[in-house]
């Protein structure tokens, strides 16, 4: 499946973003989001202020998951996860799976959310980028 991809400008560099729809599996509430498909991040990453907008109290999910990264000087991060449903969409095409989410307040939130190996990527058998056509190519 091929789906056009949105840019944000960092410096002088595009990066593209997917655009999902995000869907709280216990409310059925969704959000429609952004996010940066990053093949270096080992797992779906969210602000919290996702959950909220989902109706997911993270203050119930006593478990919290350390992680690394995400373009800061900060070097140690902890997120709470969670499972959600993921949909990519566009044009009459769409995928739709279960995802194993971390939400955390200490990303920027108003950064981009990531897509990971785990929870994304996993899904596909093969997942491409085209800068040329400005698109995504997931094969499922």
């Amino acid at each position: 499946m091929r789906f056009k991809y949105k840019t944000t400008n960092v410096g002088s560099d595009k990066i593209p973003l997917l655009e999902i729809i995000i869907t709280n599996p216990e409310n059925d509430k969704k959000v429609s989001y952004t996010a940066l498909l990053d093949s270096g991040d080992f797992m779906n990453v969210f602000h919290s202020d996702v959950a909220e907008i989902l109706g997911i109290d993270l203050s119930k999910i006593k478990r919290e998951i350390g992680f690394g990264g995400v373009g800061t000087t900060q070097s140690s991060f902890k997120g709470k996860p969670y499972i959600v449903n993921l949909m990519v969409a566009q044009k009459g095409k769409s995928h739709s799976f279960d995802s194993y989410v971390l939400f955390s307040d200490d990303i920027n939130p108003n950064g981009d959310s990531l897509l990971g190996r785990l929870g994304f990527i996993d899904q596909f058998s093969k997942v491409e980028l085209s800068l040329k056509n400005n698109s995504f190519y997931l094969y499922k």
